[in-house]
């Protein structure tokens, strides 16, 4: 009887243990998911950038000549709203044909650059080697489950929509499509809170 409750004991014990390792290695991975995932829509490139990094030299230096640039003035705001004092901000549009377009806010009066949206049809040197070959399964263990998508049968359309916030004025949206199961485009928006500065 004695030899029956010590090996009830060892298995609880080693039940608990084996619980208590899924647990923490679901904590870490999840962790993982959310630093993988910050990294990448602060910047996607291999190539990094910071906050000193003059954005439209960075693009031009990177890509070349863009297709179309269009430039424009205007006063930054959130939900329309403008800030008051408002902020000028000079407003641009690189477009690379069938590859890539980035739309980048720049402040006239103070020292404010960021993009306000990335998008990407071409993979060449993204983070953690995304390109034409990246599943959906590859997709989910870098960033996890998404926290929305949509499917659209008749074209085959898949769309993961992840967010992404580190307490800053900025929140970053990603949307990854794939077309018949393969990787289609890559899009980051940012949500700019000006009066998180």
């Amino acid at each position: 009887m004695k030899y029956t409750k010590n090996i009830v004991k060892i298995l609880f014990l080693a039940q608990c243990f084996l619980l208590f390792c899924t647990c923490d290695k679901e904590v870490v991975t999840t962790e993982q998911h959310r630093l993988n995932l910050a990294t990448f829509v602060t910047c996607p490139f291999n190539e990094e950038f910071d906050s000193n990094t003059n954005l439209e030299k960075y693009v031009l230096k990177k890509f070349g000549k863009p297709y179309s640039v269009s430039k424009g003035r205007d006063k930054l705001g959130l939900h329309r709203e403008l800030v008051e004092p408002p902020i000028v901000v000079d407003r641009l549009e690189l477009i690379y044909e069938k590859k890539y377009q980035f739309d980048i806010t720049r402040g006239i009066n103070k020292r404010l650059e960021f993009f306000d949206s990335i998008f990407l049809l071409d993979f060449t040197d993204l983070k953690y080697g995304i390109n034409n070959e990246t599943t959906i399964k590859d997709i989910k263990s870098l960033f996890g489950k998404p926290y929305n998508f949509t499917e659209i049968e008749d074209v085959y359309d898949i769309n993961y929509y992840y967010s992404f916030s580190k307490g800053s004025p900025y929140l970053y949206h990603l949307e990854i499509v794939f077309r018949k199961k393969k990787l289609h485009s890559i899009s980051i928006d940012v949500i700019f809170d000006p009066y998180k500065l």
